[in-house]
């Protein structure tokens, strides 16, 4: 048995390749699937073009893992393309640079006519002096996830979600448990032959509780949703990776990105207003209308990344991945740890610590997941079947789920309260639905946190005409819905 601590994309990615390799396996995670980093990116799914002059080794790894991800995950990838746009002198600068990086790494690229693409692309920029494509795409992240727990799950793992790691258990020098702390508050062992800790931003926590800890170099990122879908490709900006170069389509909305603020803890910060307008003012060098656009919400994201001694810029870090044998550096036989990496190489990075964990168990088997295909299940193919909760994204009674799970748990699994309405419709009927399974109260609270969790991100941009859509929204809820009073009552 391995304990994979962790339920983000490389967590279940580990965890499924050692199902593949007959190994059983136990996923641990404190909240519910991607509600980490993994939960809170742009849905980029990189080319590496982005890499190609300041880190080669990911953007190599990128390319050949983004056309792997492709095949495997049919319908949870929208391979739209991607362009880079050089805008000023220095732009033209890095241009030479960042062709014999993406002919080193083997990355197609095509020069486009700038006045073509401003006819695909009206709201670019005049200013852009050049133009090429690039084989970029969207990921539809937790598509990709939900679709890895079921098949974790139906070949017999298990995956415990709102559950802590309270302490690692070892004999002689060597993994024997994990004692867990359950939803329902129980407390429980669990013996394993081997961990792997996947736990993202809060690996250094995890490290600790194997008395080898590990320096995590944080940095949280913000990004903006806007309400419409302004491009139909994923449009970079041809320069030093740097804040507010990247914008990328996602079904009717767009995703603009992003920043990177150094942080202490693994937490995601609640965004700002200041960092928000911030972000819109950088991105008006490629799109001068991006002020006047109506904006859904921000969010942010902490990059786990890791490098051993660094400091300074955390762009300056590498978004390669290290795997960590512990026994290797003074620490305990059979715990493993991945750090650092991207989306992108998630199954790469799942690849080379079950690697690692197979020949430390003995087992003889290779890795499968470039190869084997994951297919999307029929309860996720009748996700719009019957009376809908949410006619925004389409989400009906039929995906609502888990009776256990809370409505904003419930919001990652099914998409619920993300549209324009932002919940504002959807998360009351809602409320209806989840009263059944709970005492009223219960729900009410529910119904709370989830607006809080919305309005955290509504707040920071509620400036304009984005304002008279706040109001608007809050005043359906309050006067319409009169939450507040339900809420008193209760």
């Amino acid at each position: 048995m391995v304990v994979v601590i962790g339920a983000g994309a490389t967590g279940l990615g580990v965890a499924w390749d050692l199902t593949l390799r007959g190994i059983p396996v136990t996923v641990i995670d404190q909240g519910d699937i991607g509600h980490g980093t993994s939960g809170r990116f742009h849905g980029l799914l990189h080319s590496g073009g982005r890499y190609v002059v300041t880190d080669p080794p990911a953007a190599r790894d990128c390319y050949e893992e983004s056309r792997i991800l492709t095949r495997i995950f049919p319908g949870a990838v929208i391979p739209t393309g991607g362009v880079f746009v050089a805008v000023q002198n220095e732009d033209l600068a890095f241009q030479e640079l960042w062709l014999k990086g993406c002919q080193r790494a083997s990355i197609p690229v095509r020069e486009l006519s700038p006045a073509a693409l401003r006819q695909k692309i009206p709201d670019l920029t005049s200013a852009v002096q050049s133009a090429f494509q690039v084989p970029d795409g969207v990921l539809e992240g937790f598509t990709v996830l939900f679709r890895l727990a079921r098949h974790i799950e139906a070949a017999g793992g298990q995956i415990w979600r709102q559950t802590r790691v309270e302490a690692i258990r070892m004999v002689n020098g060597r993994v024997s448990g994990v004692v867990i702390r359950t939803r329902q508050d129980d407390r429980r062992d669990i013996a394993c032959q081997a961990v792997v800790n996947a736990a993202g931003p809060w690996a250094g926590d995890i490290s600790r509780l194997l008395k080898d800890p590990l320096r995590m170099n944080l940095a949280a990122g913000m990004m903006i949703i806007f309400a419409h879908r302004r491009v139909p490709l994923v449009v970079n900006r041809l320069r030093h990776p740097g804040d507010g170069d990247i914008l990328v389509p996602h079904g009717r909305t767009v995703i603009w990105g992003t920043t990177d603020v150094p942080q202490e803890r693994p937490d995601p910060p609640r965004p700002t207003r200041e960092e928000a307008r911030r972000l819109i003012h950088l991105g008006e060098a490629l799109f001068p209308e991006m002020g006047q656009w109506r904006v859904l919400r921000a969010f942010t994201g902490v990059r786990p990344l890791y490098h051993p001694g660094a400091v300074g810029d955390a762009r300056e870090i590498s978004r390669d991945f290290t795997v960590i044998d512990h026994l290797a550096q003074g620490g305990p036989e059979g715990a493993f740890s991945v750090v650092g990496g991207k989306w992108t190489t998630f199954r790469l990075m799942a690849e080379r610590v079950a690697d690692q964990v197979a020949r430390y168990l003995s087992v003889d088997q290779k890795s499968r997941t470039r190869d084997v295909v994951l297919r999307p299940t029929e309860d996720h193919q009748a996700r719009s079947a019957g009376p809908l909760v949410c006619e925004c994204e389409g989400v009906s009674v039929s995906a609502w789920g888990d009776g256990a799970a809370p409505l904003d748990h419930r919001r990652l699994r099914s998409w619920f309260g993300m549209g324009p309405c932002q919940g504002t419709l959807c998360a009351h009927r809602a409320t209806g639905l989840r009263a059944r399974e709970v005492e009223p109260h219960q729900a009410l609270a529910e119904l709370r946190a989830f607006r809080e969790e919305r309005m955290a991100g509504m707040r920071p941009v509620d400036w304009g005409d984005n304002a008279r859509q706040y109001a608007l929204l809050e005043a359906v809820r309050q006067q319409t819905y009169a939450e507040m009073e339900e809420a008193d009552d209760a």
